[in-house]
Parts: structure tokens; C-alpha cells; sequence
């Protein structure tokens, strides 16, 4: 049903005319009821009526989603749905030059071997050439190589043009060059962070691993040009200095980068957002609040909304406005992401992080720092209980992301005045501290915990919490958020900030508490002991 969702969605969106197609058009795939049904079948997705796809097979048939006429039904609007995506309007303003460009170019290329096949070779060759100026403008280079092979090997072979035959076996031999240099960025900087893409724990050989790529494409960056190996190698060179938190030299490599990118004939609107992004989270973290913003704005220009990218953005500028405590800003972000119809197509691992972005939201409005919309029926529905279930892939991130998700939940314990809980907690949260949480890149978690766990030892009493966590407090002061050696995303509050919170839940009372009970499997499980 997803997949089906995102073709509805995508066909929906750029209101492609040509609706027909989708329903058979010629009559040839089909009687009049089926055509019907694909018809309803995709109005009734765009209407968002079915929840999956058992709603839609009862819906339809009264069965299940193992319904064979149901099975069938599905198949044929996915098919249909797919040949209208080459009916997509691709002219609309939405589109810069350079996605226009793409989409058009790789549209015809279809069409050009299409017509090969067919032996319509005069007509292929024709707009190979079209294809072919507009691929070199904007830098296409592995499609420029196919469509120089295609022309090498038709003038070659049926036209026996020995000149054009070498002048298309010259140009295949130079962006090969480039495109095997292009695939070396690319397959070094993917080998860089597919491992950290479900672990935010700041990760020591990165640097150096980082380093080692870039120098070896330094070579090719001075003999080639091309869009997408600076743009890998770029990003490689990020990575060197934002996996060790150097956030002013990153700031300066990704100036770098966007000086390049903006002398392009086109508008290289992807790579300026992505290093736009960069500096957000550098200014971020810098609490260089107004240069934050100002690099946000900036970036909105480059993205088109419902985009991977556009949901990027809003996380970085959640995590902006959380830190410049525009608390109320965040909340509203918060909405216009979740509630945004492509979020439900995100990988689980960004779902999660929101997950655990509304956690913090929430605890804010227990502390009457943010305001609810009455009609936001979802958000005042949150269970603390059932969000700490559903943070399967951090909660193994016990150097990163896990962190986040264990403070907040000693914080709900602690305003909630639910003292017991809170006191079972201790021991295995110690134990977590000892073993995962050290002098090193989370220095400062491991001094916040600290702090939190003199909460319950001091009886819950203001004053002693006050006095008893001093020293921790002092620790936390020693390494500012902005030369931490942590990941960028371990604080959605800053500790300190979370601190005051904490504090504002007590009073000057001590609260009698049992003893730690011995803790349970399951609770060692969640915690990773």
C-alpha cells in the first residue's frame, strides 16, 4: 500500500492531465467496471480512506489483502500509475533548470532506445544528439556516456563515419574518466556513513577514514569539474571536520563548496542546501542563533517542499529554534512536518527521531512552555509508556541517540512526582553511566545523568538536589555544547537548559521513597545491560 500511496501521491501532485491513462484510456486493458474501480481506487488514496491494504481489500471485496481479485486490482493501478509518471508536467515552476533538464533528458533517452529497438535508427540518432547538448550543459555525465557508446557504435558500424565515429569515441573516453572518478567519490563517501546512518555516537576513525578519501581525490578535483565528483568530494570533506565538531572549519568548507556550486550556468540547487544544512547545524551548535536563521531562510529558496530535504530542514530547524529557546516555533515546526502527507513515507529511522523530538515537546507543555492546538487531537494524545516502545532503532544507540531518549524519560518520571519509578531507575541507570557513558564524546551526558540521579538520592528536596549536584554541575560547565566532542543531535535541549526544568519540578519537601527494587529483565533490556 505505500508504494502505492507515493505513486498516487506523485501523480496527484503534478497534476498530470493525461488521467485517462490511468483508467486504460483505449479500452484495451480492461471492461468498464474494472476501469471504474481502478479509477475509485486511486481517488480513494488521494483521499487517504485506507489505512492499508486489508481496509482496501474489505472495502472492495469484503476479503483481505490475500484477496486474488484485490491483488489484481492493485497491480493494475500501480501499472497504470506508473506509465503516467512519464505524462508528469515537467515545466511547472517548481522545477529549476536542472531538474527540468533531467527529467526531460532521461525521458527522451527512454524514448531514444525504445526507438533503437525498433529500428527506427534515424529518429534515435536525432534526438540522441538533442539529448546529448543538454546532458553535457548540466553535467550529466553518466548519461553523456551512454549516449556518446550509442553514437560511437551507430557511426562506427551503420554509417561507417570514421570522423564522427572518433569524435564520439574521444568524447566517451573523457567523461569515462570523469565518471570513474565520480564513482570513487561516491562509493567513498557512501562507505563513510552508511554505518553511522542509524548511530548518532561520534565516531573517532571517521576522521581519519575522511581524510584518506579526500586526498585521493584530490587529483581528479583539479583535472575534473564535475558536478557530481565536487559534490561527493565536498561532502567527504565536510565529514572531516564535522565528525570531530570542528564547526567553524566546516562552516568554511561548506562556504567553499557553495562559492563553487553558485558559479555553475545553472542553479545547483541540491548540493547549496545540503551545505547550507551544514551550517545550520554548525550555527546551531555555536549559538550563533541569528546566523542560524539567516542560513534557514536562505536554504528554503533551494528546497522544494515534501522533499527528503525539506524534512531535513525542519528538523535542523526545530533543533535550531529548541536552543534559542523559541520553544513555541518548534512546536509549530513539529506540526507542519508530522502532519505533512509524505512524511508517512520517511525510513523508520527519521519517524523515530520526530518521535523523540514530540517526547521533548511534550514534556514543554508540562512545563507550560508550549501552547497546544485544541484541534491537535494526535499530539495531546502521547503516552509516555508507549513512546519509550517505540524507539526500537535508537534505543541500541547507546552512545547516541539512546541518551536523549533515557533523559527525557527520568524528566517525565520527575515532573509526573512519580518518585517510586523514578528510585527503580537508579541502579541500572548507574550502570549504563559506568559502562557506556565516559571522559570522552559524552562527557557531558555522563555529567547530566549525573545530576539527574541526585534527584531521587537527595529525597526529591530542592535544596539538597541543589547542593548535591554541584559538582557535576561545575563538571558540565568545564566543556560548553560547542566544544563537546559529541554528535550534533545528542542534545534537542541543552543540558543546562534541561537542568532548570528539572529543578523547577521540585519543591523544598523530601519524599519518602521505597527502595530500589531489583530490577527486571525487561528494564535492563531497555537501558542495554
Amino acid at each position: 500500500m505505500q508504494i502505492l500511496k507515493e505513486l498516487v501521491h506523485i501523480v496527484n501532485k503534478n497534476k498530470v492531465r493525461s488521467i485517462e491513462i490511468i483508467g486504460g484510456g483505449n479500452g484495451k486493458s480492461g471492461n468498464a467496471e474494472n476501469k471504474s474501480m481502478v479509477n475509485e481506487f486511486y481517488e480513494a488514496i488521494i483521499e487517504d480512506k485506507f489505512a492499508d491494504d486489508d481496509d482496501a481489500a474489505q472495502y472492495f471485496y469484503e476479503s483481505d489483502a490475500e484477496n486474488p481479485n484485490y491483488k489484481k486490482l492493485k497491480n493494475r493501478l500501480k501499472n497504470r500509475l506508473i506509465n503516467t509518471v512519464f505524462f508528469i508536467d515537467v515545466k511547472q515552476p517548481s522545477y529549476n533548470q536542472r531538474q527540468r533538464a533531467y527529467y526531460e533528458c532521461y525521458k527522451d533517452w527512454a524514448a531514444a532506445k525504445i526507438l533503437t529497438g525498433k529500428q527506427a535508427r534515424l529518429s534515435s540518432v536525432s534526438l540522441s544528439h538533442k539529448i546529448l547538448k543538454q546532458a553535457r550543459r548540466y553535467e550529466f555525465s553518466e548519461l553523456v556516456l551512454d549516449i556518446a557508446r550509442s553514437l560511437r557504435l551507430h557511426y562506427g558500424t551503420i554509417d561507417g563515419d570514421r570522423k564522427r565515429y572518433e569524435q564520439f569515441d574521444q568524447l566517451f573516453d573523457e567523461y569515462e574518466e570523469a565518471w570513474i572518478q565520480e564513482n570513487l567519490a561516491e562509493k567513498l563517501y557512501v562507505e563513510l556513513v552508511t554505518k553511522y546512518v542509524n548511530v548518532k555516537a561520534t565516531q573517532k576513525e571517521l576522521h581519519n577514514k575522511a581524510k584518506e578519501a579526500y586526498k585521493r581525490l584530490e587529483p581528479a578535483l583539479k583535472k575534473h569539474s564535475s558536478y557530481r565528483l565536487h559534490f561527493m568530494s565536498s561532502l567527504i570533506k565536510v565529514l572531516i571536520y564535522i565528525s570531530v565538531n570542528d564547526y567553524k572549519r566546516t562552516i568554511e568548507v561548506c562556504d567553499e563548496a557553495i562559492k563553487f556550486f553558485k558559479q555553475k550556468e545553472y542553479v545547483a540547487r541540491l548540493p547549496i542546501q545540503i551545505f547550507l544544512h551544514q551550517q545550520l547545524i554548525c550555527h546551531t551548535q555555536l549559538r550563533q542563533f541569528t546566523e542560524g536563521k539567516e542560513v534557514a531562510e536562505e536554504c528554503l529558496a533551494f528546497i522544494e517542499e515534501g522533499t527528503f530535504n525539506w524534512f531535513k530542514h525542519k528538523e535542523l530547524y526545530l533543533l535550531l529554534s529548541m536552543h534559542s529557546r523559541e520553544y513555541q516555533k518548534a512546536y509549530t515546526i513539529f506540526l507542519e512536518t508530522t502532519e505533512h502527507r509524505r512524511f508517512q513515507f520517511l525510513p523508520s529511522n527519521i519517524k523515530e527521531v520526530w518521535r523523540i523530538y514530540e517526547a521533548y515537546l511534550q514534556f514543554l507543555v508540562m512545563m507550560k512552555r508550549v501552547n497546544i492546538n485544541e484541534s491537535d487531537e494526535n499530539f495531546s494524545k502521547f503516552k509516555p509508556g508507549k513512546f519509550f516502545n517505540e524507539t526500537p532503532i535508537f534505543s541500541k544507540d547507546k552512545r547516541g541517540m539512546n541518551i536523549p531518549i533515557l533523559v527525557i524519560q527520568i524528566l517525565f518520571m520527575i515532573s509526573q512526582r512519580k518518585y517510586n519509578d523514578a528510585v527503580d531507575r537508579i541502579e541500572a541507570i548507574e550502570k549504563y553511566c559506568s559502562r557506556y557513558l565516559r571522559k570522552d564524546d559524552t562527557f557531558r551526558s555522563n555529567c547530566f545523568i549525573k545530576m539527574l540521579l541526585q534527584i531521587p538520592i537527595s529525597g526529591f528536596h530542592k535544596t539538597a538536589v541543589i547542593r548535591k549536584s554541584e559538582k557535576h554541575r561545575k563538571q558540565l560547565e568545564t566543556v560548553s555544547i560547542d566544544v563537546a566532542n559529541q554528535a550534533s543531535e545528542i542534545e534537542i535541549l541543552p543540558y543546562e537548559d534541561l537542568w532548570n526544568f528539572a529543578l523547577e519540578c521540585l519543591d523544598n519537601e523530601f519524599h519518602k521513597v521505597r527502595a530500589p527494587k531489583q530490577q527486571s529483565k525487561a528494564n535492563r533490556d531497555s537501558l542495554g545491560l
